[in-house]
């Protein structure tokens, strides 16, 4: 009986083949970076001499031998977004002289794809000034993803109330800083004029002063100062604007202007009052502050009001990859139509219930308010995003005709 064979692996045919395989991933990794440094360029290349070619047999009117010469390239990734637009601008022309014009739409509606305003120079062959005549690139909608900004509240009184005289009244009313944010869209009628929507989420701020029961010095007793009261307001609902707006395109910079109406839906109303209670004359005056805490008066207030409002703005334009996006500031005011006050429920609380914010607020702060309309300033900044869509008008370019007028965007 034969004894098994037994097999011993020598050290040196290991560490060769562990050598081999190093060396294989080094070969592989080499031929790698050789394609993409080396023949990749090379396509690119190839497809920019393909143009030149195309330009070339063009400018010598081998017209039938342009057609299908750039596909490849103009499908692909090589050519940059200008060498795209020379391509379909190319076979829009060869099309349009063979009179293969449907085919000429086509390649026109490729060109706008990779740049959707561009519109025809003054260099450019007449015949794509005409064609370009067919189609509008003005974005059918317009979006505004997001616009912030602040607001000032101005109060319009209509009719002076309070407890006191309001004849020889010292009340005055201060804006104070408010904010919004807020989204909204255009439907863009023409390239000029677009109807306009939004929804906002708003915080408007204002302040109220006024010193009670002040007598003069020749009333009976002499001088007194009165009391001293304070209230901070604050306004937090939504605002719905709907306008009308007109834009001139200037390259990059477009401005505009515009007017139409706000719904305004009031969610909460606060005030913050402050009660100097004064006593004595002249430096012997002793005060007594009385700082409330932040009571709720929406029960006092209409909760839909309405106003008109006008604005103008600017937008500038930057260039991405394909398409545009612009940047907006804008200014809008909105006078006030219609009475904040709610006067039916302006004494609609129970006499004994001190829990009753706005019994608190009439009678421990002697407060009645008036009948005032609010107007607002607003200052927004904006993100515009057009939703483009490039399409033809319902007329056509007719053989060995040519059609008068401007370029239409």
């Amino acid at each position: 009986m034969k004894p098994f064979p037994i097999l011993i692996k020598k050290p040196g045919v290991r560490i060769r083949s562990i050598t081999n395989k190093i060396i294989e991933i080094i070969l592989r990794y080499t031929l790698a970076c050789v394609f993409l440094f080396v023949f990749i360029p090379g396509i690119a290349q190839d497809c920019s001499s393909v143009l030149d070619d195309a330009k070339s047999k063009f400018d010598q009117g081998h017209l039938n031998e342009i057609i299908g010469l750039m596909d490849d390239c103009l499908e692909g990734n090589d050519l940059s977004n200008a060498q795209k637009i020379e391509g379909y601008e190319i076979l829009a022309l060869t099309y349009l002289y063979i009179d293969s014009l449907d085919r000429a739409d086509e390649m026109y509606l490729k060109l706008l794809e990779q740049d959707y305003e561009w519109k025809p120079q003054v260099d450019t062959e007449v015949e794509i000034k005409y064609l370009s005549n067919n189609f509008i690139t003005t974005p059918i909608f317009t979006i505004y993803p997001m616009k912030i900004g602040g607001n000032y509240t101005f109060i319009q009184q209509i009719n002076a109330n309070g407890v006191d005289n309001v004849t020889n009244s010292n009340q005055s009313y201060r804006s104070r800083f408010g904010f919004q944010i807020g989204a909204g869209g255009d439907w863009n009628i023409n390239r000029d004029l677009s109807l306009a929507g939004e929804i906002w989420f708003v915080s408007k701020n204002y302040q109220y002063r006024n010193n009670l029961f002040a007598n003069p010095a020749t009333a009976v007793g002499g001088a007194t100062p009165g009391d001293s009261l304070l209230i901070n307001y604050n306004a937090i609902g939504f605002d719905v604007p709907i306008y009308l707006r007109y834009t001139k395109q200037f390259n990059k910079w477009h401005p505009f202007v515009y007017g139409g109406y706000i719904f305004h839906y009031n969610l909460d109303y606060s005030a913050k009052p402050e009660y100097y209670d004064i006593n004595g004359t002249g430096t012997t005056q002793i005060v007594n502050p009385d700082v409330g805490q932040t009571l709720n008066i929406s029960s006092i207030r209409n909760n839909i009001n309405h106003s008109v409002t006008a604005g103008a703005g600017i937008k500038y334009r930057i260039k991405l990859a394909r398409g545009y996006r612009y940047f907006l500031f804008e200014v809008r005011y909105a006078w006030g139509l219609k009475n904040v006050l709610n006067t039916d429920k302006q004494f609609d609380f129970k006499v004994g219930d001190n829990q009753d914010p706005v019994r608190e607020y009439t009678f421990k702060y002697s407060q009645v308010d008036d009948d005032f309309r609010m107007n607002q300033i607003y200052f927004n900044l904006g993100f515009v995003y057009p939703i483009y869509k490039a399409r033809k008008k319902g007329t056509k370019i007719k053989s060995g005709k040519k059609k008068k007028g401007e370029v239409d965007e």
